[in-house]
């Protein structure tokens, strides 16, 4: 090999190293949205074990728990199981402190922990209001149809709401219909 084809050889993988770390996500971006203020502590109302009956029946199931702020976060996990006792939906969720705000992650999976989003691509909510027992979350990046969520604690009731964005023109005109929003009122239970 000459001198020359060494050259051509050492740029083209130079080159191709370079693309590859540019094909790395980049950390999380500044928030663009207006900023609500907020520190990790503020999220701790919703620490502990919630669950409640669901459907018109009360047959399913739906429990949501979460950690007590550690550090700049906490984590969550959300299941609805049907009336067989079957896992439905679950979801992995995190609040992050990040530069001055909240951020939201959200994750679902089946029962076989089958993952729906992307590997790479978690749902991203950003805090738009709060109050020493509210935060509501909206739509940062990657979120679907989903434009935010609600999370109300009433004494020992915690209210939450999956809200759903209004339907583009294009899917109207295909005849899809807006996903009605999901409301949750879950009580307070003992961690066993």
């Amino acid at each position: 090999m000459t001198s020359t084809m060494r050259w051509l050889f050492a740029a083209a993988a130079l080159a191709a190293i370079s693309l590859l770390a540019a094909r790395r996500p980049d950390p999380e971006p500044p928030v663009k949205t207006p900023q609500v203020d907020a520190t990790i502590a503020e999220a701790g109302f919703l620490a502990g074990r919630w669950q409640a009956a669901m459907g018109p029946q009360k047959d399913s199931f739906a429990e949501e728990i979460w950690s007590e702020p550690n550090g700049k976060n906490m984590i969550g996990m959300f299941r609805w199981n049907d009336s067989n006792g079957v896992s439905d939906v679950q979801e992995i969720i995190s609040i992050t402190e990040e530069n001055g705000t909240l951020l939201l992650r959200l994750r679902h999976q089946n029962a076989a922990a089958i993952a729906w989003e992307d590997k790479d691509k978690p749902m991203v909510f950003v805090l738009a209001e709060k109050s020493p027992t509210l935060a509501r979350f909206v739509s940062l990046r990657d979120t679907g149809s989903v434009a935010g969520c609600r999370y109300e604690r009433q004494g020992d009731k915690l209210l939450i709401d999956v809200l759903f964005a209004p339907l583009s023109p294009e899917a109207a005109a295909a005849g899809k219909s807006r996903r009605n929003d999901l409301h949750f009122e879950l009580t307070r239970a003992p961690l066993k």
